[in-house]
């Protein structure tokens, strides 16, 4: 009951969280010949997410621009396991540029930028609609 009452915001948490990662990744890439700008159709994948219950822990696996999967590697015992949800594996696209660039590279710094800082307030905004559930909840529970 109580996962169904935050489901949606707990599945926006966890598609922000990967949608900041990858679009921290453009950013970083933002001078790296041919690099392709990515990116997920967010309300999309929220919508396909449902409950709760789609989102269960597997390891990470990324897919390069021809296709095939590179999976990461833990080479130092100081490495974090690379564990996310599978909300994390929602498909990437990659984003067509308004303008091409004489390298290759489709990313537009100031739009990533610019989209990174709303991916960062709607983050925000949903952990504290979380949290003002959780605390309704509390204060249903001590009957004030």
């Amino acid at each position: 009951m109580i996962d169904d009452y935050l489901a949606t915001h707990a599945n926006s948490i966890k598609l922000r969280a990967q949608r900041t990662t990858v679009l921290a990744s453009n950013i970083a890439n933002a001078d790296t010949p041919n690099y392709k700008a990515r990116d997920m159709a967010f309300a999309e994948v929220l919508r396909d997410a449902g409950g709760a219950s789609k989102f269960p822990a597997k390891k990470i696996s990324l897919s390069t621009s021809n296709g095939s999967s590179a999976g990461m590697r833990i080479t130092n015992n100081r490495h974090i396991a690379g564990y996310q949800s599978a909300g994390a594996s929602a498909p990437l696209m990659y984003r067509q540029p308004d303008e091409a660039s004489l390298d290759g590279n489709t990313v537009d710094k100031d739009m990533e930028q610019a989209r990174f800082a709303e991916n960062s307030v709607r983050y925000q905004a949903s952990l504290e609609f979380i949290k003002s559930r959780v605390s309704g909840l509390i204060r249903a529970l001590r009957s004030e």
